[in-house]
């Protein structure tokens, strides 16, 4: 037991390190950057808290506050679910320091069980993060009896363990697949985005008044007890205080998780190596050679590497998904209705920029690009190429991933009635903090690399470049709800966001030309 807590604190310890190092320094203690973590903490707490209150407000008008913690539980195991697919390998399996791990005197068993523990502590913050508010407002709403905090307690340590392992096992055979097809990632990336469409187009089907708020909660609660029997047990548990049910979904819960510990056991060194070593997927044939600029053999090499990892696409992709989702919804769906009051379509006319200015910023790719070279840095730096075009074609890929928006401002223009000159705003709206948030991303990550990540996860969603990149992008967004709700025309507030926006892009050029350039070089 004493290897194995060795092992998980190194394992965290290392994350730690990767998450607040800034640059090469590994030796710096970012307090600064300490402190936004936990103010990143503090904030979805507080979203999870709001979000709670507002659902359980609505509940309790009918009667239905009871309906609330099975309801969070089942969100918060889906979306464990999801999650935890894509840490499967570099966590389990594949991971980058395979090698040195199996190399120390331990025995196999230790290391699978220090693997599954870091992978149940990543997903228990988020549990906790989610579940520790929402309880708090069943508690406020609902005045449960003592039961309930003990109870709940107990459950709340046990709750991530039977979607980690569902997650496992499709995490292993999304992995084991990556090592044997050619198109694997592409699957995977469909694979996922359908998903997520999926669970989108569910909350598209809500409807707008208490009571199908809570028909469509005990729905979903009832599906997702058929489904998922754990979830049955969880809620008598934690609302009726139900023995039986708490002792149950306690047992049930750790025994897959323990079943499962074992199965990996048996399969881990295999496993490892079917996914590190790969396959044999065709035979090379000299064909003809071609050539090309030095931009477009770089765009496209960036091209290629940003859909090699559904990590990747997934974390700075969706936002474009969701817009287009978004616009192709409104072709459908009744203005008026979806707002529930008279003016709802002059209000969501207004809301457009804004929410296309949130789907944006969330599009990242130039804020992990330099930090993605890895160890490999030294052979882009190495070829006859000018640091400028190096970043063109980074910038040229995130570009790319947001390009869609502007046929979704020109569908959702068309829908919506907006005019030709809003709809012109909401355009220039768009180019500019699509060149913005590729700027700004490579900027920071030019500031902030990080080179020594054992996975991408680290380096994408929680290195230095990746936070500074979302909170700068929820500020820029809050930006233009305060010109709004500052200056007294919506067109005058849309004119000075973009004068802003402009000004602001002309100096991240060229200090990305000049300072980035000579902070290339010397990284």
């Amino acid at each position: 037991m004493k290897k194995i807590l060795s092992l998980v604190k190194v394992q965290i310890g290392t994350q730690l390190v990767e998450i607040l190092s800034i640059g090469n320094n590994r030796k710096r203690k970012p307090k600064a950057l300490l402190g936004g973590l936990v103010f990143f903490v503090l904030v979805l707490g507080g979203v999870s808290f709001f979000y709670s209150y507002m659902v359980g407000k609505g509940l309790m008008m009918f009667n239905s506050i009871d309906v609330l913690p099975a309801l969070l539980m089942a969100v918060t195991s889906i979306i464990v679910l999801f999650t935890t697919t894509f840490k499967i390998k570099g966590t389990v399996f594949g991971f980058k320091d395979y090698d040195l791990v199996m190399s120390l005197p331990v025995r196999t068993m230790s290391v699978v069980a220090s693997r599954l523990l870091l992978l149940y502590l990543l997903n228990m913050i988020f549990v906790c993060i989610v579940m520790i508010p929402a309880m708090g407002v069943y508690a406020i709403l609902a005045k449960p009896e003592a039961s309930f905090y003990i109870i709940g307690i107990f459950t709340l340590l046990f709750l991530p363990l039977i979607p980690i392992v569902v997650a496992s096992v499709l995490g292993t055979i999304i992995a084991y697949a990556a090592s044997r097809f050619r198109y694997s990632n592409l699957i995977s990336i469909v694979f996922s985005l359908g998903l997520m469409v999926a669970i989108m187009g569910m909350s598209f089907t809500m409807g707008d008044t208490g009571q199908e708020l809570v028909d469509i909660s005990k729905a979903l609660t009832d599906r997702v007890n058929n489904i998922y029997p754990p979830a049955e047990m969880y809620s008598r548990a934690i609302t009726e205080y139900d023995i039986t049910a708490f002792a149950s979904f306690i047992g049930i819960s750790a025994l897959c998780f323990i079943l499962y510990s074992l199965l990996v056991a048996k399969i881990f060194k295999k496993m490892n190596t079917i996914i590190m070593t790969g396959k044999s997927r065709s035979k090379y044939k000299l064909g003809e050679l071609r050539q090309s600029s030095p931009l477009k053999a770089l765009y496209f090499k960036e091209i290629k590497r940003y859909f090699s990892s559904p990590l990747y696409v997934l974390n700075t992709g969706f936002g474009i998904v969701m817009l287009t989702i978004g616009a192709i919804v409104l072709c459908f769906v009744d203005i008026e209705k979806l707002m529930g009051q008279v003016d709802g379509a002059g209000l969501l006319k207004m809301g457009v920029p804004v929410f296309i200015t949130f789907c944006l910023v969330t599009c990242y790719t130039t804020a992990a690009s330099i930090s993605l070279e890895g160890k490999s840095l030294w052979i882009i730096k190495s070829l006859p190429v000018t640091a400028k075009s190096i970043f063109f074609a980074k910038i040229a890929v995130n570009l790319t991933v947001t390009a869609p928006a502007l046929a979704d401002v020109i569908l959702m223009g068309f829908v919506l009635e907006l005019g030709v000159f809003l709809t012109l705003l909401t355009v220039l709206i768009t180019i500019l903090v699509s060149i913005f948030i590729s700027l700004f991303g490579l900027v920071i990550n030019l500031k902030f690399p990080n080179f020594t990540w054992m996975t991408e996860t680290v380096v994408i969603k929680q290195s230095a470049a990746a936070m500074i990149a979302v909170f700068t992008g929820m500020g820029i967004s809050a930006l233009l709800i305060a010109l709004m709700v500052v200056v007294p025309s919506a067109n005058l507030a849309y004119l000075i966001y973009i004068g802003f926006m402009a000004a602001v892009n002309v100096v991240l050029y060229r200090i990305l030309i000049h300072w980035g350039a000579k902070q290339f070089h010397r990284l």
